[in-house]
């Protein structure tokens, strides 16, 4: 996150629930400074439009998502994050505001202004963007519009 907002990206991540349980998660997962980028979508608005994944098949039965697993299994550090996310799910309880919800799948989604710069889908469970990829373009983007507004600094001066 820190990355980002060095970059002068905006972070902000979408939930389906409550207000009240957007604060919950935040809470129980020790997400620091994290009310200050998650928002929550009770009504599945943006998870609609964005014509997320969802369903039991893609939940629990996508052959996406053994191969997700393995390829944390079979990397460098790749069962850290899942074994940290995982110690703490294990205490947590959350009913989802529609029953249908409890099958969404996310995604991860970069945009400068009104382009897409990147859009990734989660197929299944686990199966998710890599981050690093997605800060690397964030990154390459911010450098792009620096370097043009350098650029035309230069230029009218």
């Amino acid at each position: 996150m820190e990355e980002l907002e060095t970059l002068g990206v905006d972070l902000i991540m979408i939930s389906i629930g409550t207000p009240e349980k957007g604060r919950q998660l935040l809470n129980h997962l020790a997400i620091p400074r994290g009310s200050d980028y998650l928002y929550v979508d009770p009504e599945n608005a943006l998870y609609d439009v964005l014509l997320l994944n969802k369903g039991v098949k893609e939940t629990f039965f996508s052959p996406s998502t053994p191969f997700a697993f393995l390829d944390r299994f079979t990397k460098k550090d790749g069962t850290k994050e899942l074994t940290e996310v995982l110690s703490k799910w294990n205490k947590a309880f959350y009913i989802p505001p529609k029953q249908d919800q409890a099958f969404n799948q996310g995604g991860t989604f970069l945009f400068d202004g009104d382009d897409t710069v990147f859009a990734h889908y989660d197929e299944s469970t686990g199966a998710h963007s890599d981050i690093d990829q997605v800060i690397g373009l964030a990154t390459d983007r911010m450098d792009a519009k620096a370097t043009t507004v350098q650029t035309k600094t230069i230029a009218v001066q």
